[in-house]
């Protein structure tokens, strides 16, 4: 459900931009976060499939993707950090 309210949200304004007939452009910042919080969710939603699982396929699929969905998250997260990192570079070069 909350993945279905995301996405009706993000259809909804891009029509909302669309009308009013401003550019969608997004930073490399931008759209490294909206990973990382599509990320999020979907990981809290692999954990809701693992709660409720009761067939033991099921508890191994929804294992595997808690698994991936994790791993997604932090490497995510690795880029965002790195990323803050070379901004900071960049921002210390101009400096000297």
């Amino acid at each position: 459900m909350e993945k279905n309210f995301i996405g009706l949200k993000g259809v909804a304004d891009r029509v909302y931009k669309h009308f009013l007939n401003t550019p969608e452009q997004q930073t490399q910042k931008e759209k490294l976060y909206a990973s990382i919080r599509d990320a999020e969710i979907e990981w809290k939603l692999a954990e809701k499939r693992f709660n409720e699982a009761t067939d033991p396929d099921l508890i191994d699929y929804a294992t595997y993707d808690i698994l991936a969905a994790k791993s997604r998250y932090e490497y995510l997260l690795k880029c965002a950090k790195r990323l803050r990192e070379q901004q900071a570079q960049a921002l210390n070069y101009t400096d000297e």
